[in-house]
């Protein structure tokens, strides 16, 4: 089975070369009036944060309100006042990602009055199954608090990770930050009030199947899988020195191009090579390990906990 199939997250993130994505330059239009005409439709959806100042605000808005599976996706923000934004997708299933800040795009600080985007030019977003009702939400935070750490998780291999309640445990972490006493006295400092110190906003989008199609693959293929068995089974995998488990082991999510595996298994010779990791495919691997040579004055044992022969005893 294809390993992208079985994705649940409402949204997931599409690596496009920047130079296909830049292609030639857009013309420009003017009225009669000899005002400029808008370059893009989906400028037309352009959100003009409120006036700065005042109790903080946050605004988001997708291009569109209802998408087929496979669509690509835009999302347009902006606050009123100096911010950190954090966005979650919750898809029909009720799966929740983490899709801003991400492993592509993680700068999270946003100015006053400005429109913002995502995704930008060096990644896209491609609407996925279930098909349903997804809810992107937004929460903006006036300080970079230390908690805030913990939500720049992301990684090469989960550039969107899954947040077990989103924006609802990240509002709740501020509120419990906000109501500690500070460690300088002995008295609580009286708290900031909640309009000063985060904003929320969602928008919903609906996802449509295509009838009578599967799903499509990533229209530009990202990653790739390994199915590794190895004879006997129960060896330690490492790839490009990461621990992945023992054999056998299915590896998803691995990025095109070339990866060092290492095998490695008691009693037996460490096994290393390169390989090739195809778009949207699994790359099958079978490997036989050679036994480590007896030394003398040693003999196998043949103890069933440790398998035939991954086990030597000394001569007695």
């Amino acid at each position: 089975m294809n390993q992208q199939r079985i994705l649940a997250a409402g949204l997931i993130a599409a690596l496009v070369s920047v130079a296909a994505a830049v292609g030639v330059e857009d013309g420009t239009y003017r009225t009669l009036k000899g005002d400029r005409a808008p370059e893009d439709i989906t400028r037309n959806i352009r959100i003009v944060p409120p006036p700065t100042g005042g109790d903080l605000q946050v605004r988001i808005r997708a291009d569109k309100a209802r998408y087929h599976v496979g669509d690509r996706i835009k999302l347009t923000f902006g606050v009123n006042r100096d911010s950190y934004v954090y966005i979650f997708n919750t898809d029909a299933a009720g799966m929740t990602n983490q899709i801003f800040p991400n492993y592509y795009d993680r700068s999270n600080f946003l100015r006053a009055g400005k429109t913002y985007y995502i995704p930008d030019r060096t990644y896209d977003l491609e609407v996925t199954p279930p098909r349903g009702t997804n809810r992107v939400t937004i929460v903006a935070v006036a300080q970079d608090y230390p908690f805030l750490a913990e939500y720049r998780a992301y990684t090469r291999r989960d550039p969107y990770p899954a947040s077990r309640e989103g924006a609802t445990a990240l509002i709740r972490r501020i509120e419990s930050f906000r109501s500690e006493p500070s460690g300088m006295s002995i008295q609580p400092v009286r708290p900031a009030p909640r309009e000063q110190m985060w904003a929320t906003d969602d928008t919903t989008f609906y996802v449509m199947d295509i009838p009578g199609r599967e799903p499509p693959d990533y229209r530009v293929a990202r990653y790739g899988a390994l199915a590794i068995n190895t004879y006997p089974t129960n060896a330690r995998i490492y790839l490009d020195g990461d621990y992945f488990g023992r054999s056998p082991q299915i590896i998803s999510r691995l990025e095109i191009g070339y990866h060092k595996l290492r095998v490695e298994k008691e009693g037996y010779l460490p096994y290393e090579c390169n390989v090739y990791v195809k778009g949207n495919e699994t790359k099958d691997l079978d490997i036989f390990l050679h036994e480590t040579p007896a030394e003398p004055g040693f003999r196998r044992s043949a103890k069933p906990e440790d398998g035939w022969w991954g086990f030597f005893d000394p001569v007695r």
